[in-house]
């Protein structure tokens, strides 16, 4: 009879400790599972676009992510949006990546189309180009002269955000330095598409 009284009291004290430290452990897991997760992408990423800046000796390269930004009055159809999620610079190339935050793709329509579409767009010379994709504004205001975007895809091939790679000068990318672009754009994309679809799952 001791012995049943002291089990329950034990259970009735304990049992509600127990319960409440294991929703506390689920509860802080699950935050730290996403934030590793988040962290984790973005050194892979990074470490890959320090690669590509030694290789290349470009200026600037970054990677833009589309997501949603609010939705149209009055069906709710989505805006598509994008925004500059990771950028490398030179010590005297300006930083864009505050600049290119929440913008409409509705205003750099020629430029997401042709990507959209070939997914690649190279201008060699902005100065010296008959079809700029109307980047002229883009390049004045960021110390740019040439530039590609290659577009970034998932697993399932849905086109999730566009690489940029400029440079302050003229500059022809060679045919192996293409190869090596599309191989580094493969694996980003990869890395990305990884994150976003394990991410939506948790």
């Amino acid at each position: 009879m001791v012995t049943t009284i002291a089990v329950a009291l034990i259970t009735a004290v304990f049992g509600p400790i127990l319960v409440s430290w294991a929703r506390l452990k689920m509860e802080k897991k699950s935050p730290q599972t996403l934030m590793y997760d988040a962290l984790e992408t973005s050194t892979l990423v990074d470490t890959q676009l320090e690669g590509m800046m030694e290789e290349l000796e470009c200026d600037r390269i970054w990677i833009a992510q589309f997501h949603n930004g609010g939705y149209f009055y009055p069906t709710g159809r989505s805006i598509q949006k994008f925004s500059i999620f990771y950028e490398k610079c030179t010590p005297e190339t300006p930083n864009i990546q505050q600049i290119f935050q929440n913008i409409p793709v509705s205003l750099f329509p020629r430029v997401l189309s042709k990507v959209y579409k070939d997914n690649e767009l190279s201008v060699n010379n902005i100065q010296d180009t008959e079809d700029t994709y109307g980047l002229e504004y883009f390049t004045n205001q960021c110390a740019t002269k040439s530039i590609c975007i290659i577009g970034l895809h998932s697993l399932d091939d849905h086109l999730i955000g566009i690489m940029g790679i400029s440079f302050k000068d003229a500059h022809h990318l060679e045919k192996d330095e293409w190869i090596f672009i599309r191989q580094k754009v493969g694996v980003v994309g990869t890395l990305l598409s990884e994150y976003l679809y394990t991410t939506t799952k948790k």
